[in-house]
């Protein structure tokens, strides 16, 4: 079902424009918490002298040239918010692997494309019946916050219209077209629950933990799904449980070419269940058993089930629904937790609203990147400045500049939803993926930001209000590092502790 033109659509952005008076920095700073605004948990930051914007330049770049340091890729820009002046750039206009900064301009296109007050809507409707028996079809728009709750709301809604009997039900997974995988991901992804299927009929995140315990020393480890109705996986268990004095280290990794799982590590006696996050096989497989399954828990009998793509809905009366939470509220989950199913979401829901998605049967993903370059071209990004595989930045392919980012953050606090925008972005040591980084500095609560980080790869953009200084955006890309994320990771956050420091002078 294609989603209201009305909600297509956001109003387009406005050109930005230089702004240099006091008025519009005060605009700017109202749209920035100040530190006093911040929660009262926030610890008082360590005292270290203000330095002068003239300063910034050498400050950095004494950190990015440390010897141990030196030899890896740094992409930085950091510019005045709401003008083109730059306090900083080394080889921002160059492309890096951004990771999940990615969601940045996932987020932003989703709003602008579908509308902050959209929702996705799961619907089952009246098919022609059997003699006396109904029939059924449930269509799945690719709400990713639906759980085997919402199923069994539907089958209530299905009681309380009388039905007990149906005879037959189809199920449609055609919202979505193209593989369920993105092809661009990394196999040893695959058996990650960040890594999910993507799909229309989505249940649970399409993912189900299994739960590992110990048994006797010398027994394999045993397991159980959270909930076995939903897991299609075989394991190959070669795990082992070990004395109460040794380390535990459990890992579950997918066989190449299979659906098997290959338990390894050990677990000491006695010590509590873990739980490994885990994709579904065959996530519409998944989504058709539990819905089964209410349906049973409610009293209504079935008979057979069928899968269907893209069957037309249009004059079918629909009997039971179901919405998502708003796509400000999915955004919102997206960039706060760095969800990748949402994420890629976002990207397949934008591209159905791509001019073409009626008039060809390309992937839906390839329409979504399609969508992102049409608005981010509308927003006056040079389209060479990046190169988009996915929506979540799971991809090694993605390549992106830092000016780009800085661009996106600066075009989309002008737009209508440039405050929500702004607060699905995680705080610096109070929200989010930024829960516990910059904490007792400077930095912390005046940074919102989104995160990134795979193997090689660090990066951190946003804005930045300096307590003594106008607000700043900043994209900072690290790429082509050896060394634990943790450690990177700490390094940008003393970059950022430096614009915290800002004064005017």
């Amino acid at each position: 079902m294609q989603l209201p033109s009305s909600q297509q659509t956001l109003a387009q952005p406005r050109l930005w424009s230089i702004a240099t008076t006091c008025g519009w920095l005060l605009v700017l700073c109202t749209m920035i918490p100040a530190r006093a605004q911040q929660p009262r948990e926030i610890a008082p930051p360590q005292v270290l002298p203000a330095i002068c914007s003239s300063q910034l330049p050498t400050a950095i770049d004494r950190i990015v040239a440390r010897p141990e340091l030196r030899r890896y890729r740094w992409g930085i820009v950091i510019q005045a918010l709401g003008g083109t002046s730059q306090l900083y750039n080394r080889d921002g206009d160059r492309l890096f692997i951004p990771a999940s900064n990615v969601k940045l301009i996932t987020t932003a296109v989703a709003l602008r494309q579908l509308g902050a007050s959209t929702r996705l809507r799961t619907s089952v409707y009246q098919l022609p019946n059997t003699g006396n028996t109904s029939n059924l079809l449930v269509v799945g728009r690719g709400d990713p916050s639906l759980t085997v709750t919402g199923l069994q709301s539907i089958a209530q809604q299905l009681k309380q219209r009388g039905i007990k009997q149906i005879g037959q039900i189809s199920f449609d997974d055609g919202y979505f077209r193209g593989e369920q995988i993105n092809s661009n991901w990394e196999w040893g992804d695959l058996s990650t629950d960040y890594a999910p299927a993507i799909n229309g009929l989505i249940l649970n995140q399409n993912s189900n933990p299994l739960i590992v315990s110990s048994q006797q020393i010398g027994m394999p480890l045993k397991y159980t799904w959270k909930d076995p109705s939903l897991n299609s996986w075989q394991i190959d268990n070669q795990s082992l449980t070990v004395a109460a004095s040794q380390d535990n280290n459990v890992d579950a990794i997918a066989v190449f070419g299979k659906s098997t799982l290959r338990l390894t590590g050990k677990l000491a006696l006695n010590t509590a269940p873990t739980q490994i996050d885990l994709p579904l096989v065959n996530p519409t497989e998944s989504f058709i058993s539990a819905f089964r399954q209410s349906l049973n828990r409610s009293g209504i009998a079935f008979g057979s089930t069928r899968l269907v793509l893209g069957q037309n809905t249009t004059n079918l009366p629909e009997i039971a629904a179901i919405n998502s939470p708003t796509i400000g509220e999915l955004i919102n989950e997206t960039n706060q937790h760095s969800n990748n199913l949402y994420a890629e979401v976002l990207l397949r829901s934008s591209g159905r609203t791509h001019p073409e998605h009626y008039t060809n049967s390309e992937d839906t993903i390839i329409l979504g990147i399609a969508s992102v370059k049409k608005s981010l071209t509308e927003m006056g990004i040079d389209p060479q400045a990046y190169s988009l595989h996915d929506g979540s930045g799971l991809s090694r392919h993605n390549l992106v500049t830092p000016t780009t980012f800085v661009s996106v953050l600066s075009a989309m606090i002008l737009t209508p939803s440039g405050q929500l925008y702004r607060d699905s972005l995680p705080i610096a040591g109070v929200s989010g993926s930024l829960r516990n980084r910059m904490k007792g500095t400077l930095a912390q609560g005046i940074v919102r930001a989104k995160t990134g980080s795979m193997s090689g790869v660090v990066s951190l953009a946003g804005y930045i209000n300096p307590p003594q200084y106008s607000p700043l955006v900043f994209s900072i890309i690290l790429n082509q590092h050896d060394r634990p994320t943790s450690q990177m990771v700490k390094v940008i956050d003393e970059i950022m502790v430096l614009l915290a420091r800002l004064k005017q002078c």
